[in-house]
This record gives C-alpha cells, sequence and structure tokens, in this order.
C-alpha cells in the first residue's frame, strides 16, 4: 500500500509537470494571447461603433442646407442623408473636382436634383468672402448651415497666416458663419451646426499664443474643437433671438481622411486603428442629422450633442467673459467691425436633457 501510493503521488507530480510545461509552451500561449487580443478589439470595436440612429423622419423639402468639407467623409455621409430628405444641398469644400463627382453621385442616388458643389478654402479668407458672394447672388434662402470641414496635421499656417487647426477648424467657420448671418436670420428658424469632438475636454485657448509655439498636433485640434465650442455658445447668446439656434456635435470616433496627414508611423498606426475600429461615416453622421432635422430642439441652442442626446460642454468653456473675448478677437482677425453686446437681454442656456424622439412632419 505504501509503495502504491508513493508511485500515486510521483504520477501526479508528472502529470503537473507536464501541464505546467504546456501553459508555458509558445504553442499553447501564442493562440491564447491571440485570442485574448482579438476578443478585446471585438468589444472595444463594438464599445466605439454604438451608434444612436436618427429616429426623425421629417423632411427637408424646401430647405436650403451648406456642408463644408461635405465631399468627404462625414460630410459627404450627411450630404447624402439630406439630399435623401430633398433639401437643397451645397457640398462646400475645396477639391471642385472631388465635389462635383460627389454632387453627382448623391444625385444619382437620392433622386434629388438639387445638390451642388461650389468652391471654398477655409484657410484663405477671400475664398470665403468670393464663397459668400456667390452663394447670395444664387441661392435666395439659407435654413442649414453645417460647419464640417477640419484640418488636422503638422503646423502650417493657413493663406492669411494663422496657424492653420485654429484657422481651418475654427476661424474659418466663424468668418463664413458671420458673413451669412443675415440670410439665416431672413430664413429663420434657422441652424448652425458645429461639428466638435470629444477633444474638447482637453482644448485650452491661449489669447497670448495663438500660433502655438511649443505645437502638439492633437492639442492644437483640441484648442480648434474648443473654440468652436465657445462659438456655439456665443452665437446662442447673440442670435437665438433673431431665430438662429446653434448647436455643437460630436460624432464620436468616425473613420474618415482626418488622420491622412498625421505624420510618421504613429500616424500609420491611427490610420490602420480607424478602418479597424472606428464608426463608418454613415453611422456617424446620424446626431448631425438628428440636430439638422429635429423638431424640438430649439430650447436646447448653445449646447453640445451626441449620440443624439443632448449634453453640456465642459465647465472650462462655458465662462461668458472668455467666450465674448474670444468672439471679439475673431471679429479683429477677420477684419471686422466689434460689435455692441446685449448682456442684458441675452439668453440662457437651457440645462435640461433631451432624448431621440420619432417625428414624422417637416422639419421646423
Amino acid at each position: 500500500m505504501k509503495k502504491g501510493g508513493s508511485v500515486n503521488a510521483t504520477n501526479w507530480r508528472q502529470i503537473g509537470s507536464n501541464v505546467k510545461d504546456v501553459f508555458r509552451s509558445p504553442t499553447f500561449l501564442v493562440p491564447v494571447i491571440i485570442s485574448v487580443i482579438l476578443l478585446v478589439l471585438f468589444f472595444l470595436r463594438r464599445y466605439i461603433r454604438w451608434t444612436v440612429k436618427c429616429s426623425s423622419k421629417n423632411d427637408m423639402e424646401g430647405k436650403t442646407v451648406i456642408i463644408t468639407g461635405g465631399n468627404t467623409g462625414l460630410g459627404k455621409a450627411t450630404a447624402y442623408e439630406l439630399a435623401k430628405r430633398n433639401a437643397r444641398v451645397i457640398i462646400a469644400c475645396r477639391n471642385d473636382i472631388k465635389g462635383e463627382a460627389v454632387a453627382r453621385s448623391i444625385k444619382i442616388k437620392t433622386g434629388n436634383p438639387f445638390v451642388y458643389c461650389s468652391h471654398l478654402d477655409l484657410g484663405n479668407q477671400r475664398s470665403i468672402r468670393e464663397f459668400v458672394q456667390d452663394f447670395l447672388s444664387k441661392e435666395s434662402a439659407l435654413h442649414v448651415l453645417i460647419n464640417n470641414a477640419a484640418y488636422l496635421g503638422p503646423k502650417a499656417t493657413t493663406d492669411d497666416g494663422y496657424e492653420r487647426t485654429f484657422g481651418v477648424n475654427y476661424l474659418g467657420h466663424f468668418y463664413l458663419t458671420y458673413l451669412l448671418q443675415d440670410r439665416l436670420k431672413k430664413c429663420g428658424p434657422s441652424r448652425i451646426i458645429n461639428i466638435a469632438s470629444d477633444a474638447i475636454k482637453k482644448g485650452k485657448l491661449d489669447f497670448d499664443d495663438l500660433p502655438l509655439r511649443s505645437y502638439d498636433i492633437y492639442g492644437a485640434y483640441a484648442r480648434s474643437k474648443a473654440s468652436l465650442g465657445m462659438f456655439t455658445m456665443e452665437a446662442h447668446r447673440r442670435w437665438f433671438d433673431d431665430t438662429v439656434t446653434s448647436y455643437a456635435v460630436h460624432p464620436g470616433a468616425v473613420c474618415t481622411d482626418l488622420l491622412r496627414s498625421w505624420p510618421g508611423i504613429f500616424g500609420q498606426v491611427l490610420r490602420v486603428a480607424s478602418r479597424i475600429l472606428f464608426k463608418s461615416p454613415d453611422d456617424g453622421c446620424q446626431t448631425i442629422v438628428y440636430c439638422a432635422v429635429s423638431n424640438g430642439l430649439k430650447k436646447f441652442s448653445g449646447r453640445l450633442f451626441s449620440e443624439c442626446n443632448v449634453g453640456s460642454f465642459p465647465e472650462s468653456l462655458r465662462d461668458k467673459e472668455q467666450c465674448r473675448k474670444l468672439w471679439d478677437l475673431s471679429l479683429e482677425l477677420c477684419g471686422l467691425e466689434k460689435e455692441q453686446d446685449s448682456e442684458d437681454q441675452e439668453p440662457e442656456l437651457n440645462t435640461n436633457h433631451v432624448t431621440n424622439q420619432t417625428t414624422h412632419t417637416k422639419s421646423q
């Protein structure tokens, strides 16, 4: 009995040793590690790509919409969705050839003949003025302005000498919107939709360092989106009484051409990751469409939307004095005269919440 017990103990020790060898073997570890990585990527992809679809069925017939950067990515997907709803869509972009091709494609796919392309370079204030002059001479109405175009990349300057990320993403859109304000007011109720980003949480605006002497690609992008958020709130305070409402939209992480200018290996990794993990433009544009077509959003003017629900800007951006200061600085940088503040009559931001509601009437 004793001898048998000793043999059994030896066998169990041998089995345990063999099991340890198996677990330590590359033929076991490699597949397990790969499986864990794939599982993590699968759930991460599901989380990032989670999307709330726009439930509104509102028609946009008789409404005119401008979309900057509408020849690619989010802008293109938004243009297609609004054209399906019978809107008159103007795609404003730098690449005329690509823009015209996109406009033709959308016309064919939607059967909507009122989709056009017009040249606009947001990094050139003269181009912005020419675009506005051309638009006002051809179009009698403007109901929705979607400021979508963006730059993210190495340090560069606009044709007017401003840091390019700030100049294109924010200042160019400010100038464009300001020049179109009379047409927006005339056609009220009208809407301004600024495409923001989760990066606004990291955005820091130093009025004494507009050139960004210590340049960081993501930091510059975050600053530009934070400025757009401040612009959204200040536009609400100044133009709400003229029936012009303004909204900012965080579309989520979307696979677009935005990362094409990020240099180096890190840029290549980001582009590959975006193709695997990020939302498609068709999903990413849903909240933009929601803010463009849905009823009942007027009381949420000046707010940030994400996944077809209203949220709030970070506390760091909600300083009224800083918003006014940015507005006045922007007027100066665009060669415009400073305005008189109507501080006593300015509307307050609604802090309640709204959920994605299904509507089936014509957009108001």
